[in-house]
């Protein structure tokens, strides 16, 4: 390979820049857990920086992998370099598979190695492969793009102190599931070559399949080891070959597999280090990468992921006397910075110097909390990632609801970038173009995709009927819905790029879907193409695959039909008042459908203060914050959807929620004594609980920058320039919150 192309990379280490708190860095991050909710999360504990390209974790190999490619005390098959963590579907990535094995080389299959002793925390994962005597302790930690690797070889009860250790390189790994004899996720085409004289190996793989649809990419990799090794192969199925190889997969996808083994000869006990650079470029850009660590050592690179993590986690610091809240508090906030990631300058075809990031997986997840989040703490990244959706839309002409491997992927529901830009315009984000915005979602609203199972909404079926209809998607009602707060969020927009006529239209289109609330139940229902009512109507979904359901995605009618975030107003009237909305709120929580394990149920808890009655938010938020938030690797509700489950705990846990695609945060209860928020340009805000004990869970009292505050909410721009909430709990709740309630499209 030749070099003719200079090259000059500056990698900023962190590049969100932010003040913080003084925390040590050792205090924050002994509060993480990164194995919390790794089962019934499916979090990734493995090694990364916040939105790290490289996310060096372990990988189990069943029939049914999860999307992290990990599930606690299984036994596993190696450490990939990229991953996926908190989603659902069939899996994809797991790609650059390092297996370590010592003496006997197996190549024919994938061996299962039970694992001891693993450890993990931000920035850094080891654990331990036992086979028979032999021994090998694996750590691991990463930058952005490099993957720092560490391996220790022991042989107990040796005849002698030499050993054999071995590196398979696994290029065509990839993460899946097998149904019918395939793979869900296979690899095309490959290249492998091991530079004796460099101590090196370099590739590439083409892969398609997983989540989202075939989106094809290729990944390439630089590795370079610490020190020469012995011997080397290329590999391909159990065959060893010439030095450098090319491979093409066969169309009947079978498990094929192809790579290098190096090999080298050691003393028990010692240590053989290296490095891997990736790139979704080349191999030419994927060295470069390595190259920009070259004088890291291992331990160096830890250290740097550390303080990365440090930093950010230290941007909020809570104290108390809950000590294990605080342990679920930083173990979800570490969650929460795992995805989308961020691949800029590392993709072909995209502008180098634009941000941006795959791994919106998907934004019908993140709109509602996560991306909210990183406004409050991380105003720079969230900018980033607004810019790289506009950008998305100029290249491929549609904002993303999922972007995965360089391409769009499955709606869930409605076209929510639009209240990810609604977010960011009606709290001052800046940085974007408010009218390039109002452009993009406006195109969602009037014009019909050729495919709007990834691009845009039905808009033919609303125009026509006003709704969809359940032939045309599945999910039409739900849709439906949040097409409406869709178009509420475009009202938002319009206003602020000056259109106050097109806002009025919109805000009006926003109410139309109460042409689906069917008054006999209370709740929102289908109708046909000639506006009768669909018969058999269920409060809940008749399928266990609630995704596919013809009405609702992953609700049902009773859950769906508190979504009104922009008239809530409207809804209680049509309930007949607040006592009868109150009591279907009740009755949502009594009956056991409310479970807090899917994003449509985020604000429910919250939805109390509209009708007046915030000491039923508070019972309702404690009770969930407290039973379905637990420790361990099966301590998350549902999966964590990119971080999702996460970040509601996150801000449950300080005291307050956000309505995203407004300038409104609702008051719940906190669990610290003091929570403080490291803003913008060096400023803070304080949130302080008085008299907080584990039955005082009621505000009866609140101060808002001195002066009093009589609602159970307060705005973004209230707090956005540094801000102290005081916040006065109680055991006994009184008439706090029941006046000035939030404001509705139908009621100012």
């Amino acid at each position: 390979m030749s070099f003719r192309t200079t090259f000059f990379f500056i990698c900023l280490f962190f590049p969100y820049g932010f003040a913080v708190f003084a925390q040590p860095a050792n205090s924050v991050l002994k509060k993480v857990d990164s194995f919390w909710g790794s089962n019934t999360g499916n979090i990734i504990p493995g090694a990364s920086v916040p939105f790290g390209m490289v996310k060096l974790s372990p990988n189990i190999r069943t029939n049914w992998t999860p999307t992290s490619a990990y599930r606690s005390g299984e036994p596993i098959i190696g450490f990939s370099h990229t991953q996926t963590s908190g989603t659902g579907g069939s899996p994809r990535y797991g790609s650059i598979l390092i297996v370590p094995q010592m003496d006997t080389l197996i190549l024919k299959e994938l061996v299962k190695y039970p694992i001891i002793n693993d450890y993990a925390a931000p920035g850094f994962y080891t654990s331990t492969l036992k086979s028979g005597n032999n021994e090998v302790r694996a750590e691991l930690t990463a930058s952005q793009k490099v993957g720092f690797h560490r391996y220790t070889f022991t042989k107990k009860y040796a005849k002698s102190d030499v050993l054999k250790a071995n590196f398979i390189i696994d290029v065509s790994n990839t993460t899946h599931r097998m149904t019918n004899g395939k793979p869900s996720t296979y690899w095309k085409n490959g290249y492998v070559n091991v530079m004796p004289e460099k101590s090196a190996v370099e590739g590439y793989a083409t892969f398609e399949g997983g989540w989202g649809g075939l989106n094809p990419y290729t990944i390439y990799f630089y590795l370079q080891f610490d020190q020469p090794f012995t011997s080397s192969d290329v590999w391909q199925d159990s065959l060893l070959l010439k030095q450098n190889f090319l491979a093409t997969q066969n169309k009947d996808f079978s498990e094929k597999r192809f790579g290098a083994v190096v090999s080298f000869s050691k003393k028990n006990g010692e240590e053989v280090g290296f490095k891997v650079g990736i790139s979704y470029v080349s191999m030419e850009k994927a060295m470069l990468n390595l190259l920009e660590k070259e004088t890291l050592n291992f331990d160096d690179a830890k250290d740097e992921a550390s303080t990365c993590w440090a930093k950010q986690l230290s941007k909020i610091e809570v104290k108390g006397t809950n000590i294990a809240a605080q342990k679920l508090f930083y173990s979800a906030l570490r969650n929460t910075m795992l995805m989308p990631t961020d691949v800029t300058g590392e993709v072909p075809g995209w502008n180098p110097n634009t941000p941006h990031f795959w791994d919106f997986y998907c934004v019908w997840d993140v709109f509602r909390a996560t991306m909210p989040l990183f406004t409050l703490l991380n105003p720079e990244a969230q900018r980033r990632m607004v810019n790289c959706m506009l950008d998305i839309y100029a290249k491929k002409g549609w904002l993303p609801d999922a972007w995965i491997a360089d391409d769009y992927a499955y709606i869930q529901g409605g076209s929510n970038a639009d209240v990810v830009l609604a977010d960011a315009v009606v709290k001052k984000l800046g940085g974007f173009n408010v009218d390039v915005a109002l452009q993009a979602v406006r195109k969602d609203a009037e014009l019909q995709s050729e495919n709007p199972r990834i691009k845009g909404r039905y808009v033919n079926d609303c125009k026509k009927f006003g709704y969809v209809l359940a032939e045309s998607a599945a999910g039409s009602v739900s849709r439906t819905l949040e097409y409406a707060y869709n178009d509420f969020c475009i009202a938002q927009i319009a206003l602020a790029a000056g259109e106050p006529v097109l806002s009025e239209k919109y805000k009006k289109q926003s109410l139309e879907v109460y042409k689906l609330f069917y008054p006999e139940h209370k709740m929102f229902w289908g109708k046909d193409s000639v506006q009768q009512w669909k018969p058999d109507f269920m409060p809940v979904s008749s399928r266990k695959d609630t995704w596919n359901d013809p009405n609702f995605y992953e609700g049902g009618s009773q859950i769906y039909s508190t979504y009104m975030p922009h008239d809530m107003a409207g809804l209680i009237q049509r309930h007949g008042g607040n006592e009868a909305f109150c009591h279907y709120l009740d009755k949502l929580f009594d009956s056991g459908v409310f479970s807090i394990e899917n994003e449509p149920e985020f604000l429910i808890p919250y939805e109390y203060i509209y009708a007046a009655d915030y000491p039923s938010t508070a019972r309702s938020v404690h009770k969930i914050l407290n039973s379905n938030y637990v420790p361990g690797p099966n301590g998350l509700p549902g999966q964590d959807d990119s971080g999702s489950m996460s970040a509601w705990y996150v801000f449950s846990a300080m005291g307050f929620f956000p309505v995203a695609g407004q300038d409104l945060y609702l008051i719940g209860t906190p669990l610290f004594e003091e929570t403080r928020i490291q803003l913008e340009k060096n400023e803070t805000f304080t949130i302080t609980a008085k008299n907080l004990t584990n039955e005082n869970i009621f505000v009866t009292k609140a101060t808002l920058n001195g002066k009093s505050l009589d609602r159970a909410w307060f705005k973004h721009t209230e707090i956005c320039n540094g801000a102290k909430l005081i916040l006065e709990m109680s055991a006994k709740p009184n008439d706090w919150g029941k006046s000035n309630l939030p404001a509705s499209v139908s009621k100012k």
